[in-house]
C-alpha cells in the first residue's frame, strides 16, 4: 500500500512538472488605443525574470509555458496581465494611464492630490535624482531642474548655505527664501553666520564671518523620497505668512512594504579650478623696482607694480633670496584635493498593522582648504502604524549631529586665507609662507607675515591652521499624525512637529595674529525650538453621479524660541591657550528671540465629472509679533485664494493631443515682521565700555507700533498638454506677482540716535513666464532617449521705496565702489557703481592730473538672473544609462571687487598698457594712475554674470538581478561628475555664481574657489 501511494504521488508529480514544462512560441503585437505600434514595451512572463520588449513595430516573440500569464507594461500606459492559456499569438492594446497623465503630487498641508486637478503649477523632484551626483546642500542639487528655481549658493564651501529664490524675489527687505515643510511640518529655513542678510554688507574691515549654513544643508538626501516645489501663491496660500517666497515641500521615505536593506555609497574628490588670469610679467615690488631686503619686500606686500620678472635672485619677505620669475600655480599649492564619502544603511520592514523604516548616514568632508572639515551623522527613524480600523499614525524622528572645523571666513575680512592666496604677488610663491612649522608661523610661532604695511592681510597657512571656526549642531526634527476616519467618510486628524537644535560656535583669533597680537575668542551656545500644532477635518462628498466636494477645516499654532549667550574675550594671558578662561577681558551678551502664531484655515475642492475642477481656500494668521503694550493693534491677516483647472481633453480630444489641460489661480499670501520691532527693547552689548558691559536699545532702527504684515498678490494662467502617446509634454505658466506693505528700514536723522527707521512702505513686482518641455525623442527595443528643458523669464520692478525715497543701497563692496540698491523704476538688486564724469558733449572728464574724474553712482543692471534654464538629457541603452545636465543663467551683472584689488595691486592684464611710462601733465606713473582709476571708475569692474555650465554628467549600469543566489536584489554602479566646467562664461577672473551672503547676491570676493566633483555612486537593495 505503501508503494502504491508513493508510486501515484510520484506519478502526480511528475505530470504535474510536465505539464509545467510544456511550452510554445508566443507571438503578437502592442499597440495603442489609436492602433498605432508601440515600441520598448516590456513583455514579461508572470513571476519569473523571463521577458523581452516589443521592437519598432510593437512586435514580440517570446518562449513561455502554456499555463503562464504575460504581463504588458509601458511608462505612459497601465500595465495588462493575459493567461496564455494555449495561445499562440496574442496582439494586445494598452489604454493611456491617467495616472502617468494625473499623477499624483504633494501639495499644502501634505495633502497627496491628483495633478489634473492643480489650478497652478507645481513640480515634484524624485529623491534618486538629488542622490547620484549629490551636494552637500541638498537645495544645491535643484539648479537646473526646476523652471522657475533660481538657487545660488555662497562662496563658503561644502555645507555652507543656499540662496534659492523662486519667481523673483518676494520682498524689498526681509528673506526671500522659500518656507521648507518637512512631512508636513515647516522647519526654519534662515541661514546663519556669514550666510547671514547683512553680514559683509557695510564693507568694513571687521565686517565678515563664517557661512555656517542654513537648517536646509543639514538634511541627508538619502533619506528623500521626493521634493515638490509650490512656486506660486495659489498653491501655497494655506501656509499664510509664511508662503511669500514660495514653498518647497519635502516627503522623506518610508517602508512602504519595501522590505530589506538598502546601502548607498557615494564617494567624491574635489578639485578646485583656477578663473583667475593675471599678468605674469611683472613681480613683486614697486616703483617698477623689485625688492632689495626683506624689509622692503615685506613692505611691498601684495604690490606687483615691481620690475619685469627676469629670473634673476630676489631678497623676499623672509629674508631668503628667489628667482624673480612667474608663480603661476599658487591656487593649485595652496588648496588640495577635498573629498566627500557619504554611506548610507536603510532597514525597511513591513508587517501586519504597519511598517518601520531605520536608517543611518555619515558625511566624511573633507573640504579643499586646508585643516577645514565637515562631518555628519544622521539618524531616521519612520514609522507607519494602522492600530485598529479607520486609524494610521505617522512617526518621524531625525536626529543630526553636524560638527565642522574651520569653516572659511567670507568677503576680505581679516582671517581669510582665500583673499590673500588670490592676490599674492606674482613673483611670490604660496609655499614660502608656511614658515618652518608647516601652519604660517615663524620660529617665535607668531604669525609669519609677509605683508607688514597691511597686517590685515592675514597669511594663508596661518588663517587655515591657527585660526578656529569651529561649530556643532545637533539637531532633532520630529513629527507625528494620527488620521481618523469615520463610517461616513469623515476624517480627522491631528498633527505636531517639533525641529529643535543646539548650537555651539567657537571662533578663536589666536595670539600671535599680526593685527591682533594678544588674541581674541568668541563663543555661541544658543538653543533654537520651532514648535507647530495643527488639527484638520474634512469629507468628499458626492451629488449624483457627476458632483464632488471636499471641504476641509482647520487651525494650527506655532511658537520659537531663542536662547542662548554670546561669549567674548580679549587678550589671553598665556600664549597658545585660546580658551575663553584665559582671557584678560570678558563680556557675556543674552540671546533671545520669542514669538507666536495662531491661525485658522479651510479649503473647498469641487469636482465635476473628472475635468473641472475648482479650490477655493482661506486662511487667517494672528501675529505675536504685531503687538504693542498699551495699543489695541490689528494682529491679523487673511490670506484667500482659488484656483482652478479644466481638463479639456475629456471633452474634445483632438488626435495629435493625449492630454490636455487649462488652470488659472489667484492668492495672497504675506509675510510678517521679525519680533521686538513695534516696541522699544534694551540688551546688553558684546562690546564692552571700559572694560565693562553695557546696554542700549537692541535695534539701530526706530521702533514701528503700528506694523501690519506684508502682503503679495499673485496671478497666474498655465497649460499643460500631452502629444504622441505621451512622447512630448509641454507645461507652460505665466503669472505676474504683487508685494505691497513692505517692511522696510529707511534712513533716520542722526539727531533722533538711530541709524533708521522701519515701517510699512514700498511696492515690488514681479511677471514672467515658466516653461517645462519633455521629450521622448526616441524609443526602441533597447534604448530610450528622454529629453526635458525648463525655462523662465521673470522681470521685476521696484514700484516705490519710503516716501520721498527713490534709491536705497543694502550691501557696500569692501572696496567701498561698488553697492547693490533698489531703485525705483529698476528691477530689484541693481548693481551701483560710479561711471565717467561727462561732459555735454559726452566727453569723458579728466582730472588736473590727467585721471578720469568720478561721475555718478550709476545703476548697471540687476543682480538677480531674470533668464533662467536647465536641458537634462537621459540615454537608456539595456542596463546603460547616461545623464547630461547642462543649465544657464543671463541677464544679470555682478560687481568684481576681485577685478578691482587685482588693478590696485597690479595683478590685472589692463594694468600692463604703458606699465613702464607715465600718465598725464603730472607724470602719474602705473600704479598710481591705474588705483586712482579703480576708484574714481568702478563701472569697469561691473561684469556680466550669464553663463552655460555642464553640471552634471553620470554614467551608470544596473546589474542583473537576483545576484549571489538572490542575496543582493538590485545593484546599480555609477561615474558621476558636478560642475565640470562653463560651456560659455561672460565674465574674466570670477565665478559668476560666487557671493559671500545668502542676500547680497551680485557681490563677489574672496571666497573658496570654485571646484568640480568626480566620483562613484554605489546602491544596492539586499
Amino acid at each position: 500500500m505503501k508503494r502504491f501511494t508513493r508510486l501515484t504521488f510520484f506519478c502526480v508529480l511528475s505530470a504535474a512538472s510536465w505539464a509545467q514544462a510544456q511550452t510554445a512560441p508566443v507571438t503578437g503585437r502592442v499597440t495603442d488605443g489609436k492602433g498605432q505600434p508601440l515600441p520598448g514595451v516590456t513583455v514579461l512572463a508572470q513571476g519569473t525574470q523571463q521577458g523581452i520588449s516589443t521592437d519598432a513595430d510593437g512586435r514580440f516573440s517570446l518562449e513561455v509555458a502554456e499555463s503562464a500569464s504575460l504581463v504588458f507594461s509601458s511608462i505612459g500606459y497601465d500595465p495588462q496581465t493575459i493567461n496564455v492559456a494555449g495561445q499562440r499569438v496574442i496582439n494586445v492594446t494598452l489604454r493611456e494611464s491617467a495616472q502617468s497623465l494625473n499623477e499624483v503630487v504633494v501639495t499644502a498641508l501634505g495633502v497627496a492630490r491628483e495633478r489634473k486637478a492643480l489650478g497652478y503649477s507645481v513640480t515634484e523632484i524624485q529623491g534618486e535624482s538629488l542622490t547620484q551626483a549629490r551636494e552637500t546642500n541638498v537645495a544645491n542639487s535643484l539648479v537646473g531642474k526646476v523652471a522657475g528655481l533660481n538657487v545660488n549658493s555662497t562662496s563658503g564651501g561644502p555645507g555652507s548655505s543656499s540662496n534659492v529664490i523662486i519667481r523673483g524675489a518676494s520682498s524689498l527687505n526681509q528673506t526671500n527664501q522659500p518656507l521648507y515643510v518637512i512631512n508636513g511640518v515647516p522647519v526654519e529655513s534662515q541661514p546663519s553666520g556669514g550666510a547671514g542678510a547683512t553680514i559683509g554688507n557695510s564693507g568694513g574691515q571687521y565686517d565678515n564671518a563664517p557661512d555656517f549654513g542654513d537648517p536646509i544643508s543639514n538634511l541627508n538626501p538619502d533619506d528623500i523620497e521626493s521634493i515638490s516645489v509650490l512656486k506660486g501663491a495659489a498653491a501655497s496660500a494655506l501656509y499664510g505668512y509664511r508662503a511669500k517666497a514660495g514653498v518647497i515641500l519635502i516627503t522623506t521615505k518610508s517602508a512602504k512594504g519595501n522590505d530589506g536593506v538598502e546601502f548607498n555609497s557615494n564617494y567624491v574628490a574635489q578639485q578646485v579650478f583656477t578663473l583667475t588670469d593675471w599678468q605674469y610679467e611683472y613681480g613683486q615690488g614697486a616703483n617698477n623696482l623689485k625688492p632689495t631686503s626683506a624689509t622692503v619686500a615685506a613692505q611691498a606686500g601684495n604690490s606687483s607694480w615691481g620690475a619685469r620678472l627676469d629670473g634673476s635672485q630676489v631678497v623676499q619677505f623672509d629674508g631668503t633670496s628667489r628667482p624673480y620669475v612667474a608663480q603661476k600655480d599658487n591656487t593649485a599649492n595652496f588648496y588640495r584635493t577635498g573629498s566627500s564619502f557619504t554611506n548610507t544603511l536603510a532597514f525597511n520592514k513591513s508587517f501586519t498593522g504597519g511598517s518601520v523604516r531605520l536608517s543611518a548616514s555619515n558625511l566624511d568632508n573633507k573640504s579643499v582648504v586646508p585643516n577645514s572639515r565637515l562631518d555628519r551623522q544622521t539618524f531616521n527613524f519612520v514609522g507607519t502604524f494602522d492600530p485598529f480600523k479607520r486609524l494610521t499614525i505617522d512617526a518621524r524622528a531625525n536626529y543630526i549631529l553636524e560638527q565642522a572645523k574651520n569653516r572659511p571666513i567670507l568677503s576680505d575680512g581679516a582671517g581669510n586665507a582665500n583673499f590673500n592666496v588670490t592676490f599674492l604677488p606674482t613673483s611670490l610663491d604660496v609655499r614660502t609662507l608656511k614658515g618652518p612649522n608647516g601652519n604660517g608661523t615663524g620660529a617665535d610661532r607668531n604669525e609669519l607675515t609677509f605683508n607688514t604695511g597691511n597686517p590685515f592681510n592675514t597669511n594663508p597657512y596661518f588663517a587655515a591652521y591657527q585660526f578656529a571656526n569651529d561649530t556643532r549642531r545637533e539637531r532633532l526634527i520630529s513629527s507625528v499624525s494620527a488620521r481618523y476616519t469615520l463610517d461616513n467618510g469623515l476624517f480627522l486628524q491631528g498633527r505636531a512637529g517639533r525641529d529643535a537644535y543646539n548650537d555651539r560656535i567657537t571662533n578663536v583669533t589666536p595670539s600671535g595674529t599680526a593685527y591682533r597680537p594678544t588674541g581674541s575668542i568668541t563663543e555661541i551656545t544658543s538653543q533654537f525650538t520651532d514648535l507647530n500644532a495643527d488639527l484638520l477635518a474634512g469629507k468628499t462628498f458626492t451629488v449624483g453621479e457627476a458632483f464632488s466636494f471636499t471641504p476641509n477645516l482647520g487651525t494650527s499654532y506655532r511658537r520659537t524660541k531663542l536662547e542662548g549667550f554670546r561669549n567674548s574675550g580679549d587678550d589671553f594671558a598665556v600664549f597658545g591657550i585660546n580658551a575663553l578662561g584665559n582671557t584678560r577681558t570678558r563680556t557675556v551678551a543674552p540671546l533671545f528671540s520669542d514669538l507666536e502664531v495662531q491661525s485658522v484655515y479651510g479649503s473647498l475642492d469641487l469636482a465635476y465629472k473628472e475635468y473641472l475642477f475648482l479650490t477655493a481656500t482661506v486662511r487667517r494668521d494672528w501675529f505675536s509679533t504685531l503687538a504693542t503694550p498699551g495699543l489695541d493693534n490689528d494682529l491679523s491677516t487673511t490670506y484667500p485664494g482659488v484656483s482652478g483647472s479644466f481638463v479639456f481633453t475629456e471633452l474634445w480630444k483632438p488626435d495629435f493631443l493625449s492630454f490636455g489641460k487649462v488652470r488659472a489661480g489667484y492668492s495672497r499670501v504675506g509675510q510678517a515682521t521679525d519680533p521686538y520691532r513695534t516696541q522699544l527693547n534694551y540688551s546688553l552689548s558684546s562690546i564692552p565700555l571700559a572694560g565693562f558691559p553695557f546696554g542700549g536699545p537692541s535695534d539701530p532702527n526706530i521702533p514701528n507700533s503700528r506694523l501690519v504684515a506684508s502682503q503679495a498678490t499673485e496671478v497666474e494662467v498655465g497649460t499643460e498638454l500631452a502629444a504622441l502617446q505621451n512622447r512630448l509634454r509641454l507645461d507652460l505658466t505665466f503669472y505676474k506677482k504683487k508685494s505691497s506693505k513692505e517692511i522696510v528700514n529707511t534712513p533716520a536723522s542722526i539727531t533722533s540716535g538711530y541709524s533708521g527707521a522701519v515701517l510699512n512702505a514700498g511696492e515690488l513686482e514681479n511677471k514672467g513666464v515658466e516653461m517645462l518641455l519633455t521629450v521622448v525623442p526616441l524609443r526602441t527595443t533597447n534604448f530610450t532617449w528622454t529629453s526635458s528643458f525648463n525655462a523662465a523669464y521673470n522681470k521685476s520692478t521696484v514700484i516705490s521705496l519710503a516716501a520721498g525715497q527713490q534709491q536705497s543701497v543694502y550691501a557696500t563692496s569692501r572696496s567701498g565702489v561698488g553697492f547693490v540698491g533698489q531703485l525705483v523704476g529698476k528691477p530689484f538688486g541693481q548693481i551701483l557703481a560710479y561711471d565717467y564724469q561727462r561732459d555735454g558733449e559726452g566727453n569723458v572728464v579728466l582730472t588736473p592730473n590727467g585721471v578720469p574724474a568720478r561721475g555718478e553712482l550709476t545703476s548697471f543692471g540687476t543682480a538677480f538672473h531674470p533668464w533662467t534654464g536647465g536641458w537634462s538629457n537621459d540615454f537608456t541603452y539595456k542596463r546603460l544609462n547616461l545623464g547630461v545636465l547642462i543649465d544657464g543663467k543671463f541677464g544679470a551683472k555682478i560687481f568684481s571687487a576681485t577685478d578691482y584689488y587685482g588693478t590696485i595691486f597690479g595683478l590685472h592684464k589692463q594694468t600692463l598698457a604703458n606699465r613702464e611710462g607715465t600718465f598725464g601733465p603730472s607724470n602719474l606713473d602705473a600704479a598710481t594712475y591705474y588705483s586712482t582709476l579703480a576708484n574714481n571708475v568702478s563701472s569697469q569692474f561691473v561684469q556680466d554674470a550669464g553663463f552655460i555650465k555642464l553640471r552634471q554628467v553620470t554614467l551608470g549600469y544596473a546589474f542583473g538581478s537576483p545576484l549571489l543566489g538572490g542575496k543582493i536584489q538590485r545593484l546599480s554602479l555609477s561615474l558621476v561628475a558636478r560642475n565640470l566646467f562653463f560651456i560659455r562664461r561672460l565674465a574674466d577672473n570670477i565665478d559668476p555664481e560666487g557671493s559671500y551672503n545668502a542676500f547680497s547676491q551680485g557681490l563677489e570676493l574672496g571666497g573658496v574657489p570654485p571646484f568640480r566633483t568626480y566620483g562613484l555612486n554605489l546602491s544596492a537593495k539586499f
